[in-house]
């Protein structure tokens, strides 16, 4: 997996934040009425839409340098999302597999994931001790019984291009607030 920037870990993300997501749907409708609908996207593209509710100056220069690092929306990079960021006991398939690609829940629908972090490996429920990761897949070294249900605790970060620009303004004597900025999620 290529190397992607990770966000700046800034902790003052404003509280109204919002997720839009998106399907490319494709509809036609004959003479009858009758409808039918299509799509060619295996998975949904999410809008997150944020803001800082407060810079400080070194917050303020670590976003500036960071929006040149990535130059402006042309390089994809890694979010950390505050509310949707962990999963915990989840499924990802039979020790016979090897690996296995790390996924976000939302309800009854996964999706796979990027990159993750922090991750704790069990086989029928029993911590695995040798884990790599390479981005969103995990494997392990260690021996596991090929019929083991494999469930893993981690982290995870969104894939994400900045969509427009990103603004912050001097509200008063070092003090910084941005206005809000989009980003967009890649594969």
């Amino acid at each position: 997996m290529e190397k992607l920037k990770k966000f700046p870990r800034i902790k003052s993300l404003a509280w109204k934040s919002s997720k839009m997501q998106h399907w490319d749907t494709k509809s036609k409708r004959s003479g009858s009425g009758r409808v039918r609908t299509m799509t060619t996207w295996r998975y949904p593209q999410y809008t997150i839409t944020t803001e800082f509710a407060y810079l400080k100056p070194e917050e303020y220069k670590k976003m500036m340098g960071f929006v040149s690092q990535i130059q402006g929306g042309t390089e994809p990079f890694l979010w950390f999302d505050p509310e949707d960021n962990e999963e915990k006991g989840i499924t990802l398939g039979k020790g016979s597999q090897g690996e296995w690609q790390a996924v976000r829940r939302f309800g009854d629908y996964t999706e796979p994931v990027a990159y993750v972090e922090n991750v704790k490996l069990y086989a029928d429920g029993t911590l695995i001790e040798h884990v790599t990761t390479d981005g969103g897949t995990i494997r392990t070294s260690d021996t596991v019984s090929p019929d083991a249900v494999i469930t893993a605790d981690y982290t995870y970060y969104w894939k994400v291009l900045l969509s427009g620009d990103f603004t912050a303004e001097l509200e008063y004597k070092d003090v910084y607030k941005s206005k809000s900025f989009k980003l967009v999620t890649v594969q």
